[in-house]
């Protein structure tokens, strides 16, 4: 029997995306100040946005396929130090197995799976939630399937796993904002680890690098950083001159 508490999470996770959403079309929309640093100064056509909103019908699979582990008998552990580890641990694995599957993806054999995802260039308030049902569906099972296993070993925490979600949710939709939010500070403490929205937009208005999830780890390991970042970050919120092409290189004239 799932808890009340447990379906508050499992609605939290499955409404989320959407609602993050429909939060930066607003901010968008009116003009708020959070949109001030714009990263493309480039027009996003309508029928991207109709595609992404079509895709997203399927983004509560996230929630679903938690439900299903509690289902089956997954996550029983209570109190906060398994809260604490299973958090951790989800936090850790999701990286490892994002940045491979990411990279997996861009493999021309399966590139059809992540596709649909890239066909954005400029990123929307729904580009965040605009996934292939069968990336959803590999993203899931990659990360609750490890954990299903570690739980036979060690039993983990629902609302410590639940909790990453959430998180993910929040970090994946500012990642995907054409605006950036972080400031021009940033990057001298906390960014020389954390991604921001730059970061990621790189990813999509150039197709490759900047695989990582919300680390930088993992892409200045195997070198699959783009170098001028850092450079690009400065020039939209220090000077806050946005780009005007996709493939626009730090130094190179507007």
């Amino acid at each position: 029997m799932i808890s009340a508490p447990e379906i508050a999470v499992l609605l939290v996770v499955a409404l989320l995306g959407h609602a993050m959403a429909l939060l930066w079309l607003m901010a968008d929309r009116y003009g708020w100040s959070i949109c001030e640093k714009t990263i493309y100064n480039l027009p996003i056509p309508q029928e991207q946005i109709n595609r992404e909103i079509k895709n997203s019908i399927h983004t509560p699979i996230h929630a679903v396929m938690l439900a299903g582990c509690l289902y089956l008998g997954c996550f029983n552990a209570t109190g906060w130090g398994s809260f604490a580890v299973s958090l951790v641990l989800t936090a850790l694995w999701a990286e490892i197995w994002h940045y491979w599957s990411h990279r997996a993806f861009h493999i021309r054999q399966l590139h059809w799976i992540h596709l649909e995802h890239h066909k954005s260039r400029v990123n929307s308030p729904f580009t965040a939630i605009s996934f292939s049902f069968t990336e959803k569906l590999v993203f899931n099972v990659g990360i609750l399937g490890f954990l299903v296993l570690v739980d036979l070993v060690y039993s983990l925490n629902f609302f410590g796993v639940g909790s990453w979600y959430i998180a993910y949710l929040f970090i994946n939709s500012f990642s995907h904002a054409n605006f950036e939010l972080k400031s021009e500070k940033f990057l001298k403490w906390t960014g020389r680890f954390i991604t921001t929205t730059t970061y990621h937009s790189l990813h999509h208005s150039r197709y490759t690098g900047n695989y990582g999830l919300g680390t930088r780890f993992m892409d200045q390991m195997f070198r699959t950083e783009w170098e001028d970042y850092e450079p690009l970050y400065e020039q939209i919120t220090s000077e806050r001159k946005p780009l005007s092409k996709l493939r626009e290189k730090a130094g190179t004239p507007q």
